[in-house]
């Protein structure tokens, strides 16, 4: 009921400061990228998706979260160092210290962009929505898998991310990103659903964020909320405009 009373009175507060909003004018012209520095983590998918590599720019240092065992690899100019993070298989479902540390710098920078995308959205600068959408898709699907690799259950995440990998391309020149974009443009209601669930979403992962991942007497065997990964699910439904329900399976060991 909380949970319910707390999404109206986000879709009030949306549609209040959506006041004003102006529709594009017909034979408008179509947006063009502009580059802005988008926080995003780089999650690459290795492994027939067992394994994610996350890795910043501006780093050489990255990890590796695999269903079993984890790596880190610290780079400088005389030497490379790497540690193995061994798990029980008994246990791989666990949220080891490490894994909450990667998933944190990947809910992070999530977060931080989900923030300016949702205000991009509200001001309607189409142009950074066009850019972005050269790396959300990706991130998102390995953000997924991040997931799974850290609870050893990538083939249910494997079948989420399905649903929704024909509809992007890592390009910026993608005429799948500049369709996407303008079909926003004229669908004022599609924005403010899109605008919901972003700040949906940036209030579940946050919550998740201060409840288990920075905090030192988390429970293990909870790796992931249930109401982050609902979020999450109709953030990807809606940014997508897909009709196909994104996979759903039974809840496995370790949510709340």
């Amino acid at each position: 009921m909380v949970h319910f009373k707390r999404s109206v009175i986000l879709l009030s507060l949306v549609i209040r400061s959506s006041a004003g909003y102006a529709e594009e004018a017909p034979g408008e012209r179509q947006a063009q990228r502009i580059p802005y520095p988008i926080p995003l983590v780089k999650l690459s998918v290795m492994e027939d998706a067992a394994a994610v590599r996350i890795s910043r720019p501006e780093s050489a240092d990255y990890a590796v979260v695999s269903a079993l065992d984890d790596l880190a690899v610290k780079s400088s100019r005389h030497k490379t160092e790497r540690t193995t993070y061994r798990e029980s298989p008994d246990k791989a479902y666990y949220l080891t210290d490490f894994e909450a540390r990667q998933l944190l710098l990947a809910v992070k920078s999530f977060v931080e962009t989900l923030e300016e995308f949702e205000k991009n959205l509200q001001n309607g600068r189409w142009g950074k929505c066009l850019y972005l959408d050269a790396f959300l898709p990706k991130f998102i699907r390995g953000f997924y898998l991040l997931l799974g690799a850290s609870r050893n259950a990538t083939e249910g995440y494997l079948k989420k991310t399905r649903t929704f990998e024909k509809e992007f391309d890592v390009s910026l020149n993608s005429p799948r990103s500049v369709a996407r974009v303008a079909s926003w443009r004229k669908n004022p209601q599609g924005i403010l659903k899109l605008r919901i669930a972003s700040k949906e979403l940036i209030f579940q992962l946050k919550k998740w964020e201060k409840r288990e991942l920075s905090n030192p007497g988390r429970n293990p065997e909870i790796a992931l909320s249930l109401r982050s990964e609902e979020a999450l699910d109709l953030f990807v439904r809606i940014y997508f405009f897909s009709q196909t329900p994104v996979f759903c399976s039974p809840p496995p060991k370790g949510r709340y």
